[in-house]
């Protein structure tokens, strides 16, 4: 419902016009001057989607209404209209020079007024939608060029440490061997960047459906829940954090469709995440389950919990929770693209925790039943 803020000293033309709009089914926002209009900006609470205004109005006209608007960051967008039966060049220009996109002259029709609303709200909407788009491009644009730029330079530190790391094997030297290791790991740390950020600029390419409706397998779960397990496990050992990863699986097949890189990748972001709130010494439990012809993987960790208000907000990119009492050695865009994968693999992913207690991530996908692995080879 879009919300109308109104500022006119005349009462009763105030309320036919309120009146008029709310039939239209418009929330509107009364005030009978235009401190009465900036008190209610300033407060922040229910801003309005556009602002219409009188101009003459005692103590704060709508210039100076007006000219707050436009000077003040998070109103300078809202859409302003007059409402003047001033119709003379300098009131006009003045107007014009503030920034106001539209005036209505008096005595008007309640159409006359809708359309010129209506007129500048689209407008808006369309810049805006462009804005955004462009941004979205930009984004995309730095994100794709990251994610190759940074290939060539860690090929390079890779290659040269373990040369390194090779030549200086039988040099008894302790911070040499410190020192190298720092470097490998930090080079680790920029290539999972790189891939979440590949993985990102693949999901919301549709480029990572594509690859999995075409080139898709049958795959063994198992399989892809160990190597998740033991590349954390190595990932935990070189940042010399003691954490047990258990696993607990039935000795049955389980089939999943989809591909192992996605795969293990989403799994793998669930395991480094519960690693980083893991406490050390602390023990993660990951369970493979079976349900109504659907698959899930827990990873459950027994750290500090996430707050019932932030369940929702993990979820999205860029959100770290606790940072300044959690090192977590990331950007928040682990479990953006866990729910990502599982739901191009026409999974889910869900949360659950208790504060000061334990947190408990799922993901679950489609089990691929005999039958259905035939009819997939057949049709292959």
């Amino acid at each position: 419902m879009t919300r109308v803020l109104i500022a006119e000293d005349n009462v009763m033309l105030l309320e036919n016009i309120a009146l008029e709009l709310e039939l239209r089914g418009y929330e509107v926002i009364q005030a009978e001057n235009g401190l009465d209009a900036l008190n209610r900006l300033r407060t922040g609470v229910s801003l309005p989607d556009i602002v219409v205004s009188d101009i003459a109005m005692p103590q704060v006209d709508g210039f100076k209404l007006l000219e707050y608007v436009r000077s003040t960051s998070h109103l300078d967008q809202i859409p302003f209209l007059f409402l003047t039966a001033y119709n003379a060049p300098d009131s006009i220009r003045l107007s014009r020079q503030l920034g106001v996109d539209d005036y209505v002259l008096k005595p008007f029709q309640a159409s006359d007024l809708v359309i010129a609303m209506e007129n500048k709200l689209k407008r808006t909407q369309a810049i805006q939608s462009r804005a955004q788009q462009s941004l979205d491009k930009s984004r995309q644009a730095l994100v794709n060029m990251m994610a190759h730029e940074l290939r060539t330079p860690l090929t390079s530190i890779f290659g040269g440490s373990e040369m390194l790391e090779e030549i200086l094997a039988e040099v008894p030297d302790q911070v040499v061997h410190r020192m190298i290791g720092l470097i490998r790991t930090g080079a680790q740390r920029l290539v999972r960047l790189t891939r979440k950020a590949q993985a990102l600029l693949e999901l919301d390419g549709g480029i990572m459906e594509l690859a999995v409706a075409d080139a898709g397998q049958i795959l063994n779960l198992l399989s892809l829940v160990k190597t998740a397990i033991a590349n954390i496990n190595q990932e935990a050992r070189e940042r010399e954090k003691p954490v047990s990863i258990m696993l607990d699986a039935s000795p049955e097949v389980i089939y999943v469709f989809g591909l192992p890189v996605y795969l293990v990748m989403m799994i793998e972001e669930l395991l480094r995440n519960a690693v980083a709130f893991t406490p050390p010494g602390g023990v993660i439990k990951v369970t493979i389950a079976r349900y109504g012809g659907r698959v899930s993987v827990s990873v459950k960790d027994h750290g500090p919990g996430v707050p019932e208000k932030e369940i929702s907000r993990i979820w999205e990119r860029f959100v770290q929770l606790d940072r300044d009492h959690y090192e977590q050695q990331g950007c928040g865009l682990g479990l953006p693209i866990v729910r990502g994968i599982a739901q191009v693999h026409g999974g889910s992913a869900t949360l659950t925790s208790k504060p000061g207690g334990s947190t408990r991530a799922v993901v679950s996908l489609q089990e691929i039943q005999d039958q259905s692995i035939s009819e997939l080879s057949d049709s292959r």
